[in-house]
């Protein structure tokens, strides 16, 4: 309902109840229709329509009761009237208090609104003084409320803004609509901030313009997020255009591809220009089907994957009568829809044709230098079982002579010394009373001990017993005499087992077997000695344990390596040649055991000759 039809209403209505009562009797209350236009005041906003309505039919109820005919005596009729003229007050009453109430509560939500709005929202007369301040204004601009309220807008803006804003509230205070602006103001401590303004009029019930309304939001995040994409789009513009790499955006149709926008490298590759190249098809520029069909290809799984493809092929470029195959290294991803349903993608191609020469010619050279490392590890390996071989045959070498010299010392001395031995002990028996017994005899006990020294020399240096008898026989004899030697407690466990070694396992065997002995008798301080040979799983195994003050292997390992002790190098050396395997196993004040392992088989290398 319009205020003039609230008017008319109020009007008609005092108007049509003073005439009914005026010829009505007294004695009828139309009158109190009277209380109806005060009521419809709720509809207008000022607050003395109510007690200007309430005049009226006060007025309007006496007059009707001097011009209404007799009814009810005089003073009844008056005090009846007098007692609705009050109602009527009342009524005002009520009326301008529940237009109170309804005001001050739409007042409070609004301000409520306008003071938790993100948007500064201020508020002025029509002469530009500020009437309201919210609380995002205190905040955009540094200024409370009680520092801007009745003060000129134009103090935070600049001589330029201030003259635009003139402008607008000008256009705004006549009526005229103002559209949104981007301008800028100042903070209070002088940084400009940049706004979009939206100003409007505020009009009253009559439609009068009473003021002017300025909303304004901060955009300077906006803005420099807009020079921002800007300048990457500058510079991806410029990647795009002077990258060596072809790349492009294509819409994918059909059966065709059509180029929406490459860039110089791709239109080179190409032999044409970028403007000749846009909107133009596959088909168009020269491409076979073939080749545009594998790309469709790509492009449609791209599409239905959701994700880049990568793939090579082969293209086949042919200038000036002769063909240029280059390999090509391309990967299409999805742009998305235009407007009217067809699909954009782009693409990035790498021409890879001097990489994967590059790559053939280091596949050839690797493939040669592996050759030739074959050839190197080869002669290294023909050289190593040379050396080995080499090795085995200065061991032997040494035992020969050793077996030489312990057939001379016992063939050729034993016999001269028994031959010597037998003419003393003649020459005793020839001489017996005489003076010289005696120093015969001495020299009788002499050539004993002599041809005992000899033959224990002998058995030292080859006993006689590894040749004839074999290893077992000849480790149960040496470890015997070793024990009665050092007055050891010794264990034997040999396996008696026939054994069908070579010569050389069997002396390596020994060898180890006389070395370790040899230690422990130098240096362990041992009382007990343990000796196994055990055959299983195409191998002999020997243990040699003692429960002696044992030793650090690591560092006793460094002393070997250094040239400072070769026992160890020496054992590991035989038994390495002969293809087994030897572990020590001891610690600094604890006992040793010596373990090593010989195949029954013979090695390969064994049976390469010089």
């Amino acid at each position: 309902m319009t205020t003039r039809r609230i008017h008319i209403a109020i009007g008609l209505i005092l108007a049509g109840t003073f005439l009914f009562d005026c010829f009505t009797p007294l004695g009828d209350q139309e009158f109190l229709f009277h209380a109806v236009p005060i009521v419809l005041t709720l509809w207008l906003e000022q607050m003395w329509a109510a007690y200007l309505v309430a005049g009226l039919a006060t007025l309007f109820t006496y007059a009707g009761w001097a011009l209404s005919p007799a009814g009810i005596p005089a003073d009844v009729a008056f005090l009846n009237r007098t007692l609705s003229v009050t109602v009527f007050w009342v009524v005002a009453v009520l009326v301008n208090r529940s237009r109170a109430a309804v005001l001050d509560r739409n007042a409070r939500r609004l301000a409520a609104l306008v003071n938790s709005s993100v948007d500064a929202i201020i508020s002025q007369d029509v002469d530009g003084t500020i009437t309201s301040w919210n609380g995002a204004a205190e905040r955009l601009f540094g200024y409370d409320a009680a520092e801007r309220i009745g003060h000129p807008l134009n103090a935070i803006m600049a001589s330029e803004q201030a003259r635009e804003e003139a402008v607008a509230s000008r256009q705004l205070v006549s009526g005229e609509a103002v559209p949104p602006y981007d301008t800028v103001w100042l903070h209070r401590n002088g940084s400009a901030i940049a706004l979009s303004l939206s100003r409007s009029p505020i009009r009253n019930q009559f439609g009068a313009v009473v003021g002017m309304s300025t909303i304004a939001h901060d955009i300077t995040a906006k803005l420099k997020t807009e020079a921002s994409y800007k300048h990457s789009e500058v510079t991806l513009q410029a990647f795009f255009e002077s990258a060596s790499l072809m790349m492009g955006v294509v819409e994918i149709l059909d059966d065709d591809i059509r180029n929406l926008s490459v860039n110089r490298a791709m239109a080179s590759f190409m032999g044409t220009t970028q403007e000749a190249m846009r909107g133009r098809t596959a088909s168009e520029l020269g491409l076979s089907r073939e080749v545009i069909r594998m790309w469709l290809n790509h492009y449609r799984l791209c599409i239905k994957e959701q994700s880049p493809v990568r793939f090579e092929y082969e293209h086949r470029n042919v200038c000036e009568g002769k063909a240029d195959r280059r390999s090509l290294l391309a990967t299409v991803s999805l742009i998305g829809n235009k407007a009217n349903g067809a699909v954009r993608c782009s693409f990035i191609v790498d021409d890879v044709t001097e990489w994967r020469k590059t790559e053939d010619l280091l596949r050839e050279a690797h493939a040669t230098l592996e050759a030739r490392v074959a050839e190197r590890t080869a002669e290294l390996g023909s050289a190593t079982v040379r050396a080995r071989t080499l090795a085995q045959r200065l061991f032997e070498v040494q035992e020969a002579e050793r077996r030489a010299v312990a057939q001379d010392l016992h063939d050729e001395i034993g016999q001269l010394l028994t031959a010597l031995k037998l003419n003393l002990q003649q020459v005793q028996r020839d001489g017996q009373g005489t003076e010289s017994s005696m120093e015969l005899n001495e020299s009788i006990e002499i050539s004993d001990q002599l041809l005992a020294r000899v033959r224990n020399l002998a058995l030292d240096l080859r006993p006689s017993l590894l040749d004839d008898l074999g290893l077992v026989p000849a480790l149960r004899w040496y470890a015997t005499r070793q024990a009665e030697r050092a007055g050891w407690k010794l264990q034997l466990h040999l396996d008696d087992t026939p054994l069908t070694l070579t010569s050389s396992r069997n002396i390596a065997c020994f060898r180890v077997v006389q070395e370790a002995m040899t230690n422990i008798a130098r240096h362990a301080k041992a009382t007990s000695v343990a000796l196994s040979l055990v055959v299983a799983s195409e191998e002999v195994r020997v243990v040699v344990q003692d429960d002696g003050c044992g030793f650090d292997v690591t560092a006793m390992r460094v002393r070997s390596q250094q040239g400072l002790s070769l026992g160890m190098l020496g054992m590991e050396e035989r038994v390495s040649l002969v293809g087994g395997n030897m572990t020590i196993q001891s610690t600094a004040g604890q006992q040793t055991a010596l373990i090593f392992s010989v195949p029954l088989t013979e090695p390969q290398q064994e049976a390469v000759s010089l």
